[in-house]
């Protein structure tokens, strides 16, 4: 079998690294030659972006966390003229691994309020690969409003669980849509606390003593294997002064 190749005038010139990376996905591939071949000064939000093409917002996220995970794509975080915080999506056409990710400020996870009246959009100023290869194209976004956060994710960023720039924070909120459709607020928190404070005190290893490599995947399991357990356990103390149900150790809960 014999395929042929017919070129049209309408072409764009890019590096072919990321098409011979082994390590990256077709959908991975696709994603990072699409964003490159945009116009120069291409303005889009995620919606945007969705509009123009055949996946959904999950499966765009889903991609640029791959494509964060091999540092094709790094964030980073600053603060804009009116004290709020922008994210900034670098997109390379080749790994990028001198630059350390900015991490937000654990302390006061909250004060990240994204402008309302100014939303940021996606900002992507490319440079042709022959004019100039260290020129990044870069992205600005804001892919999650933190203020629309489920309360139960927004309370993992504050116990440093997750970081407020974590790409799959949609994922966790949409297991708390789910369950909460099913329980009460203060038995999943009762519950996220747990493992949480368990797998911190750990230094985020399980009960094997393995790394864990995907929080999301574990702490969902561990949320559904202690649901069943909230039936049998007696009632527990809440705490007025915290807003959270009292710890207990004793507690006998899988994690």
């Amino acid at each position: 079998m014999v395929f042929k190749v017919e070129k049209n005038k309408n072409y764009t010139v890019m590096s072919n690294y990321h098409l011979r990376d082994k390590s990256l996905s077709l959908k991975a591939k696709g994603l990072l030659s699409f964003m490159l071949s945009l116009p120069d000064d291409w303005d889009y939000s995620l919606a945007g972006l969705c509009s123009i093409c055949k996946e959904g917002k999950d499966a765009i996220r889903s991609t640029l966390k791959e494509l964060k995970d091999n540092n094709y794509l790094v964030i980073e975080k600053s603060k804009n003229d009116k004290g709020l915080f922008e994210y900034t999506y670098i997109i390379y056409e080749e790994p990028h691994i001198e630059k350390e990710l900015v991490y937000p400020d654990t302390e006061n996870p909250y004060m990240d309020n994204p402008d309302m009246d100014n939303p940021t959009q996606i900002n992507t100023n490319k440079q042709n690969t022959k004019e100039q290869n260290d020129k990044d194209d870069k992205e600005k976004s804001s892919f999650f409003d933190l203020n629309n956060l489920n309360p139960l994710t927004k309370d993992l960023i504050e116990k440093n669980y997750v970081s407020d720039m974590d790409i799959d924070l949609f994922q966790y909120d949409e297991m708390f849509n789910k369950l909460l459709s099913e329980y009460s607020y203060q038995e999943l928190i009762k519950i996220s606390h747990y493992i949480t404070n368990k797998v911190i005190k750990n230094k985020f290893k399980d009960e094997e003593g393995n790394l864990i490599e995907n929080k999301y995947n574990y702490f969902k399991a561990s949320m559904y294997s202690n649901i069943e357990k909230l039936e049998s356990l007696e009632q527990i103390e809440w705490d007025d002064e915290t807003g959270w149900y009292k710890e207990n150790d004793e507690l006998e809960l899988e994690y």
